[in-house]
């Protein structure tokens, strides 16, 4: 065989290798704010998320072991959606007047039925965060505690 047809693999070769170690492309990340509903329960006391797949396709998120936040006060969560990972960040207004809260229940409706990677982080309490999968499938149901 020639060398020419040595170049010509050689280069048929390096550029199918550079197709299939090329990075993919991100897509673009949607945003959601959700405002949730305060409740006081005797739930949990520790730090911790629920997310619960109801009937109709929509995530039920339940945030349980709130402190010092009142009942004239506010959670809402910023949701950002990129392909399958989620980052769900939970900003608080925590009031002056009212009773005490320690609950927060959200309806999340921008998932479709599908894996998603979630993470879920508390910059106001000192970082806590929880990382988990979720199959929006309904009736599946995850409970992860809120840790530094």
């Amino acid at each position: 065989m020639p060398i020419e047809f040595y170049v010509i693999v050689s280069f048929i070769a390096a550029a199918v290798i550079a197709a299939c170690a090329r990075p993919s492309q991100k897509r673009a990340v949607r945003n959601f704010f959700y405002p949730a509903t305060l409740m006081t329960d005797a739930g949990a006391d520790t730090p911790g998320i629920q997310l619960e797949v109801r009937a109709d396709g929509s995530v039920l998120l339940r945030r349980d072991g709130l402190s010092g936040l009142r009942a004239d006060g506010s959670l809402c969560l910023a949701v950002a959606v990129s392909g399958f990972d989620v980052s769900i960040e939970e900003r608080i207004t925590p009031g002056r007047t009212g009773d005490p809260v320690d609950s927060a229940e959200a309806i999340l409706d921008c998932l479709g039925a599908e894996r998603y990677h979630i993470s879920y982080r508390c910059a106001h309490a000192g970082g806590i965060s929880a990382a988990m999968q979720l199959n929006v499938r309904p009736g599946n149901r995850i409970t992860r505690p809120l840790e530094i």
